[in-house]
Parts: structure tokens; C-alpha cells; sequence
């Protein structure tokens, strides 16, 4: 369901491209840029155990992009996304034969993520001072964990045995405010840099070209 989900928007993004609008300042041909994603995917709690009930600290996620502009409109590139966060699962009252306590702490699970993945950026809007793009991207995630079991006793702990996993990022609308070397930006979206993102992006100053 989920890859039917993303093909559907991936579909409709690259249809929305056709209406892109011919820049009025071009952006320089690199960008670098860094930000912080609220709301990634691994923020929104999925059903639990029904023994168990899962406190999560979650950061948000930190990502860094890289992309090359081929067009005034077209930017092609790469985004590594880092995504920390814990989980301390404790026993939440259900079947009080075998779990009389409730709140009685089971384990505390470090999690984080890695994700590499390759996007297409769409500067629909380029003036001065103000830019308007939409950008998607799709590649991989490995996971990595850390267990520390407070009742190995009572309680065996199986961990995944998939560590990996694809990853996507659909961005409806982003804006960018600066000048064309230096912009913060404020972007919309959901995947791996979070449903509201914020962030600097620096795009290198082009080579003039020699006669």
C-alpha cells in the first residue's frame, strides 16, 4: 500500500513539473544546503503490543543535500538524512495475571537511522530575492540499534532482523528567501526530512567565463 502511495504522488509531481515557470535569476549551479526535519515518519507512533506502551524522545531529523542545477529549472542531486531517536517501552496495565505493574519498564531501545537518497528539484520560481520549488526524493535506509533489557528474565526481546529499508521525501512546496548565493528556507512535505522542514542553503558562486 505504501509503494502504490508514493508511485501515486511521484506521478503527480512529475505531471505538476510541466507547469514549471521559466526563472527570472538564475540560481547558481551548486547548492549545498542543511537543515532540520519535524515530524519524519519514525515520529508518528505505529500500533503497538497491546502489553506494551512505547515512550519515545525523538529529535526530529537532521539532513544535508547537495544538488546540481542542469536548466534554469531542473536540479538533480543527493540527501543524507540522520535520524535519532529513543524508546523506553514499559508494561501499560493489560492482562494483569502476567503483568501485574503497571509502568514496569521492559527495555530502552536506541534507535537511528541513515538514509541516502537522490532527488530532483523543481525551481518553479526563481526572482531576486524569493524562490518557489517543489522537490522528491527515493533511495535507501539502514537502521541501527542499541538494547538495554532491564528484565531479561520476564521478557525475551526479538529485534528485527532488517536493517534496511527504501526511503522517499515528497515536497509539495518549499520556499527560499535570501539572495542567490545565501537563503534560509521553510519547506512542506512528508518522508525523511519531516513534514515541516527548516534550514540555510548556499549555492557556490559560478565560474565567469573567460572570452
Amino acid at each position: 500500500m505504501k509503494k502504490i502511495i508514493l508511485i501515486t504522488c511521484l506521478i503527480a509531481f512529475f505531471s505538476g513539473t510541466a507547469f514549471a515557470q521559466l526563472d527570472t535569476v538564475r540560481s547558481n549551479k551548486n547548492e549545498f544546503s542543511i537543515g532540520y526535519g519535524h515530524l519524519p515518519p519514525s515520529s508518528i507512533p505505529l500500533s503497538s503490543r497491546i502489553y506494551f506502551t512505547p515512550d519515545m524522545d525523538h529529535l526530529g531529523a537532521f539532513f544535508a543535500t547537495y544538488t546540481r542545477r542542469l536548466t534554469k529549472v531542473i536540479g538533480i542531486g543527493a540527501t543524507y538524512c540522520f535520524d535519532p531517536r529513543i524508546l523506553n517501552y514499559s508494561t501499560n496495565g493489560w492482562g494483569t495475571n502476567n503483568f501485574p505493574e503497571y509502568g514496569q519498564p521492559v527495555c530502552r531501545l536506541n534507535q537511528s537511522s541513515h538514509t541516502l537518497m537522490f532527488h530532483l528539484k523543481i525551481n518553479w520560481l526563481n526572482t531576486k530575492y524569493v524562490n518557489l520549488y517543489s522537490k522528491t526524493g527515493i533511495g535507501c535506509m539502514a537502521w541501527s540499534y542499541h538494547l538495554t533489557e532491564y528484565q531479561p528474565d520476564l521478557y525475551e526481546i526479538v529485534m528485527p532482523s532488517n536493517h534496511f529499508d527504501y526511503a522517499y521525501q515528497i515536497t509539495p512546496i518549499g520556499i527560499e528567501v535570501g539572495t542567490k548565493q545565501y537563503a534560509g528556507f521553510l519547506q512542506i512535505g512528508y518522508g525523511m526530512e519531516g513534514m515541516i522542514g527548516i534550514g540555510f542553503r548556499y549555492g557556490l558562486k559560478d565560474r565567469e567565463k573567460t572570452p
